[in-house]
């Protein structure tokens, strides 16, 4: 075997750069605000807003969460931005996310 670290013991990979994950979030925030902008099209259809309204709540779920993760992926102290989510269950996903 050759001289260095045995191959069970590789390194650890180096976490991602801020430009990818300013970009990641940009995306997630991108995304954020074309479900929002789907979700407000469906609701202004009183039909489909009373047929699917839990469906529109869902979408409307799904547009908080990217904003939130967005956030998170360009905070300075993520810790604290993690903390200031407002959905529980995402903020106690991440909580524990960032314990490990």
């Amino acid at each position: 075997m050759a001289q260095g670290l045995p191959a069970c013991e590789a390194l650890p990979p180096a976490p991602p750069s801020p430009p990818l994950l300013a970009g990641i979030a940009a995306q997630l925030a991108h995304l954020a605000a074309e479900s929002e902008e789907f979700g407000l099209v469906l609701c202004s259809d009183p039909e489909v807003a009373g047929r699917y309204l839990v469906q529109l709540q869902q979408i409307d779920r799904l547009a908080q969460s990217l904003r939130e993760m967005a956030s998170v992926l360009t905070a300075l102290d993520p810790a604290a931005a993690v903390a200031a989510i407002r959905l529980g269950d995402l903020r106690s996903a991440l909580e524990a996310a960032y314990a490990v």
